[in-house]
């Protein structure tokens, strides 16, 4: 369980290696082994690696800008509403396809950081219209994908602090 432990935001990539498409692959089968709501599977995956594509999106937002420092990401996208059993329970569904991505990214020695798009209507509107998403489906997030410039990133950084923990109650 350390990549969890390890798991950090990567916001500078080594441009001159590239992750595979089958670990690509590999990374949404993760992502879809995260829970959902009454099991609606309601969620599926853009794989983006066009350089022109992903500098559109790095101007989507401040928080999307530093998908130009790397080559890949993947973009996590909820169903259309009316498809699916728990509209009302989606971004839970997504939160938890995007945190399994970013685990099995450190597994595999991979950086990510994950970019907030959902719930900004207007950084969801502008990621659906350059990725072409329609039928009432929509982007979540998107996960800057790489190999990290800087091999130290993943070195222990405890974040947790026995002040964050009370027993039975608040």
């Amino acid at each position: 369980m350390d990549e969890i432990l390890n798991r950090r935001s990567i916001r500078k990539y080594d441009l001159s290696k590239q992750i595979s498409y089958e670990n690509l692959l590999t990374l949404c089968k993760y992502a879809e082994s995260a829970p959902s709501a009454k099991n609606q599977r309601s969620r599926e995956y853009i794989i983006v690696d066009d350089k022109k594509i992903i500098d559109e999106l790095s101007l989507v937002a401040k928080g999307t800008m530093i998908l130009s420092e790397c080559n890949t990401l993947i973009v996590p996208v909820g169903k259309s509403p009316n498809t699916i059993s728990r509209p009302e329970m989606q971004a839970e569904d997504l939160s938890a396809a995007t945190e399994n991505i970013l685990i099995a990214a450190t597994k595999f020695g991979f950086g990510s950081c994950w970019c907030g798009i959902y719930p900004i209507e207007d950084r969801i509107n502008k990621v659906n219209e350059i990725l072409n998403i329609k039928d009432g489906k929509f982007a979540f997030s998107i996960i800057a994908l790489g190999y990290p410039l800087n091999k130290d990133e993943f070195k222990d950084k405890n974040k947790f602090s026995l002040d964050l923990v009370t027993h039975n109650r608040g």
